[in-house]
């Protein structure tokens, strides 16, 4: 059996994923790329007694080697094992999407373009004659439609036809100094499968990952007496190319003149939610509605799932008090508090998420909030994970992977413990608020508040972040596809239900063994300093400590070593106290499992004692200043 392994290369938001689900379904895996955390989608399927793999490389505007997905996708099409690539190119922007095109070209990769969302171009009067692009390019332009499933068939054709880049292949031609510094690096390249003309281009565009094809890399320096018209030729380099694309997209496009052309609906919409006032007052109303949905849903369904886990439990007690029963009664119960988080929470805001992105409007909200976000130095794109926080913090922290950086993704990372997730809201509303009432829970909140702004004051002047504007593709608003969105839900939750589920039935197993071995008793007397620091009685160690294995046993256990009746033996100001000193930290020990995984160990652990610390000394101090009003 003949097999293939193909790569689907292109922009962000230009359909890439719609396009792997109409060739594979849900029948691919999510893994990062070694040594990194940018993930690579893959999966494989037989057409016409060929095995085809194909892999999904991270969205980008071009191979430039600056951004860590930019590096990924060189290294996937250039030193890894690849037979085609597909380049999925917008039809409604032909120009910027074919400058890819001319890289991967340069290097003599068997190229497939695929191009979507013609009917949309056509539409705004974009007509792109796809054959005469073909003759041009010498390469198979295929136009497709992922949702509906046209050109899916055609597409696989092609990539079981095409044998090899075939002669007269397009190839950009540079000014007489570029060529002639190109000749001469080209002749002190070693031998190897990438075309000499293609590594000597990229030598010329300072892509340090080329330098090792050199015989000498003295002939870097000696370039530059040929290159003194040049000062800047990396750049000379990326114009030509530009301008090349702009002149392919010239002659295969043409212009029609649409009749009684009046302002679009998508234009009326984009002056309110891009608008300096409304849009962020939408974007904040819209998540305020979706997260009140959440909750609403979610707590339903917990409440329900966590009942019947509840007579389970009870029934188990009540037929054998054996050390074995109540290590399984515990880990039944973190059994049912993943599933009871994953359903309502996880899958439900993944359901949104994907809704809001095939819609088009996930990153017109981005823009709205990137002005606040910068106030506290997080890029525009750190609003998805931290929204995502307010559901589960471990795949929060998986959601970092969209931003440019690891000191980005770090950094933002930070912001968790200031993010109540489902759990956390858990204690505010059942602890703090049942006995407490609703005054305390908007004080603690406005507590939240006031320190994760004086975390990112003093963050922010120790990371130092570079303030990079935000680059982002506001794609047309589109109808979305439920099957697309359900598919691509599931594909992102996996790594929750197959990885998270299970440590949570680990974390109940733990609190029942030490619970068993009377671990938990020896816990209070070393660690009542801290007790004391924060006013709270030296038995709330015990649900404060042990809430960090599993954050939903926080409230359960406080009732335990307290009693029925909280309010009669904590005060108001220490509920709230222990409220703070709950929620302000790292929330459990998956999320550090997940960061751990994310960043390592030292990075982990290092956020996860600076975050409880922090916490606590917050607490503390937040106690004292309000006993003495």
């Amino acid at each position: 059996m003949r097999s293939f392994k193909i790569l689907l290369i292109g922009q962000p938001n230009v359909g890439k994923s719609s396009l792997l689900n109409a060739l594979l379904g849900s029948r691919v895996i999510i893994s990062n790329y070694p040594g990194t955390t940018v993930e690579i989608t893959r999966g494989e399927k037989i057409f016409d007694k060929a095995k085809i793999t194909f892999e999904d490389t991270p969205g980008i505007y071009s191979i430039s080697d600056r951004s860590e997905e930019e590096k990924i996708t060189e290294r996937k099409l250039f030193e890894g094992m690849r037979d085609r690539a597909i380049v999925v190119v917008d039809s409604t922007s032909l120009e910027r999407s074919l400058y890819i095109v001319l890289q991967i070209l340069e290097a003599q990769i068997p190229v497939i373009i695929a191009l979507n969302f013609v009917e949309e171009a056509e539409k705004k009067g974009i007509k792109i004659d796809y054959k005469k692009l073909e003759k041009l390019l010498n390469v198979p332009v295929i136009p497709i439609n992922p949702l509906k499933n046209k050109g899916i068939s055609e597409l696989i054709d092609a990539v079981l036809r095409i044998k090899g880049t075939k002669g007269d292949i397009f190839s950009v031609g540079y000014d007489d100094d570029i060529e002639k510094a190109v000749d001469e690096i080209s002749s002190k390249i070693i031998q190897t499968s990438l075309p000499k003309r293609f590594i000597a281009l990229r030598v010329l565009e300072e892509d340090a990952d080329f330098y090792k094809y050199l015989k000498d890399k003295e002939i870097i320096k000696e370039t530059k007496e040929i290159l003194s018209n040049h000062p800047k030729v990396s750049e000379d380099i990326s114009i030509t190319r530009y301008g090349t694309a702009a002149f392919i997209a010239r002659e295969v496009i043409q212009i029609i003149k649409l009749k009684n052309k009046r302002e679009s609906l998508q234009e009326h919409i984009d002056k309110i939610l891009l608008h300096n006032i409304w849009g962020p007052f939408f974007t904040i109303l819209f998540f305020l509605i979706i997260f009140g949905v959440l909750m609403l849903v979610g707590n339903l369904l917990q409440g329900f799932l966590l009942n019947l886990t509840e007579g389970i439990t009870s029934y188990l007690r009540a037929v054998s008090p054996s050390v074995v029963v109540v290590i399984l009664v515990q880990a039944l119960y973190g059994l049912m508090v993943g599933v009871s988080i994953a359903l309502p929470y996880v899958f439900l805001f993944y359901l949104f998420l994907g809704l809001t992105e095939d819609i088009g409007l996930l990153s017109r909200f981005i823009v709205d909030l990137e002005a606040l976000l910068k106030k506290l130095g997080l890029p525009g794109k750190a609003f998805i994970p931290l929204a995502l926080g307010l559901g589960c913090t471990v795949p929060a922290i998986r959601a970092t992977r969209i931003l440019s950086s690891k000191k980005e993704r770090f950094y933002t990372a930070s912001f968790f413990p200031f993010v109540s997730c489902s759990s956390r809201i858990g204690i505010i509303m059942g602890i703090v608020g049942y006995y407490g009432g609703i005054l305390l829970v908007f004080s603690v909140y406005i507590t939240l508040l006031i320190s994760a702004l004086i975390w990112g004051f003093i963050a922010k002047g120790i990371v130092h972040l570079k303030n990079q504007p935000l680059l982002l593709e506001l794609p047309p608003y589109r109808r979305p596809l439920i099957k697309n969105i359900i598919t691509k839900s599931w594909i992102r939750m996996k790594d929750f239900v197959y990885l998270v589920i299970p440590l949570l039935v680990i974390g109940g197993v733990i609190y029942a063994v030490f619970n068993i071995t009377g671990i938990i008793n020896t816990v209070v007397e070393p660690l009542s300093p801290i007790t004391q620091w924060l006013g709270l009685p030296a038995v709330t160690i015990i649900p404060l400590v042990f809430g960090f294995l599993q954050k939903d046993l926080t409230g359960a256990m406080l009732l335990s070593v307290l009693g029925g009746n909280i309010s009669s033996v904590l005060t108001p100001l220490q509920i709230y106290t222990f409220g703070l000193a709950a929620t302000m930290q790292i929330p459990c020990v998956i999320a550090l499992g997940m960061l751990i995984r994310e960043f390592g160990v030292k990075k982990a652990v290092l956020l996860t004692g600076i975050s409880i610390i922090y916490g606590l000394l917050f607490a503390g101090l937040a106690w004292r200043i309000v006993s003495i009003f």
